[in-house]
């Protein structure tokens, strides 16, 4: 009976060593919640984004505030909403959580009301499309994706690029 319960708490430790140095060498394993995308509005449809615009943004006079993650699906610790309009790139609104609770757009830029051009964007947006061909975590990767390529918040190209092999390899 004893060397039974030895043996189970060694297993137990075991184990436990193993996930802690598998989570050490492949630190995606820790991720392993599908995250939340940001959302677009594009040509009349919505979008879920496979990037993340509004990590580009630096203004020494005006900085983000210190995100946090209100769960394991928003690790980020917000949610953009996003719109192109004509051939500009707009922050419409962002759901964020903060040390103080969630606040929205008028935290991010006090004094702005509507959307917000996101003149320091440049860069390519990546929109999933079409089936999931491999249900990765933290990001599924699909068969198709659209990618809009814009330069200090203005639109400039748009194509769609087949992904046969899934590899993912068209970055975030």
């Amino acid at each position: 009976m004893i060397s039974y319960m030895l043996k189970k708490r060694l297993s137990l430790k075991i184990m436990i060593a193993a996930l802690g140095v598998l989570g050490f060498l492949v630190p995606e394993a820790a991720l392993a919640t599908t995250q939340f995308s940001d959302i677009l509005y594009f040509n009349g449809r919505k979008h879920f984004l496979d990037s993340l615009p509004l990590e580009q943004y630096d203004d020494p006079g005006n900085p983000l505030p210190k995100f946090r993650a209100p769960n394991t699906a928003t690790w980020r610790g917000y949610i953009a909403t996003w719109e192109i309009d004509g051939d500009v790139l707009y922050l419409k609104a962002i759901r964020a959580w903060t040390d103080q609770g969630q606040v929205g757009l008028p935290a991010l830029f006090p004094g702005r009301k509507g959307p917000v051009p996101a003149t320091w964007f440049t860069g390519r947006l990546k929109i999933p499309q079409g089936p999931v061909i491999k249900p990765a975590v933290p990001h599924p990767i699909y068969g198709k994706y659209l990618l809009i390529t814009v330069e200090k918040g203005r639109v400039v190209n748009q194509e769609v690029i087949d992904n046969p092999e899934g590899t993912g390899s068209l970055g975030r």
